[in-house]
């Protein structure tokens, strides 16, 4: 690669927007045909203080914290987005320290959803571009 900082820079921006799509998809299968949540402005404002999406707040937060340490040159190596393999993987229950709360309602958005799964391979086809993270 003839710019291996941009290269990384780009993985980080593909996994920002995997995320969020990942995340945009678990909002509208908790949405559901709910009539009240049509509304755009509606919807943001349940998913900030509607109990239902509480639970993918964790989520959230992931996604601000990646997008911050992107803005701020964080990320300089693609070593750096592995923590954020190992977040997603505990809240999908994939490693030790699962959020269950998390892992019960996205397979039942899973189950429910084709969104989801997509969202979900997309999310995986990105984690695939990263290194192997190191055996414990």
């Amino acid at each position: 690669m003839d710019n291996p900082t941009g290269a990384v820079q780009a993985l980080a921006e593909e996994l920002s927007a995997a995320l969020k799509t990942f995340h945009r998809a678990l909002i509208m299968a908790e949405a559901g045909d709910d009539e009240t949540l049509q509304n755009p402005y509606t919807l943001l404002f349940a998913t900030i203080g509607d109990p239902r999406f509480a639970w993918t707040s964790r989520l959230s937060q992931l996604i601000v914290r990646l997008d911050e340490m992107h803005a701020g040159n964080e990320i300089s190596a693609p070593e750096h987005l592995l923590p954020f393999r190992g977040a997603v993987a505990r809240l999908l229950g994939e490693e030790e320290g699962e959020d269950t709360q998390f892992r019960l309602r996205y397979l039942i958005a899973l189950q429910n959803a084709p969104d989801v799964a997509l969202a979900t391979g997309g999310l995986r086809c990105v984690f695939s571009k990263l290194p192997a993270p190191e055996a414990k």
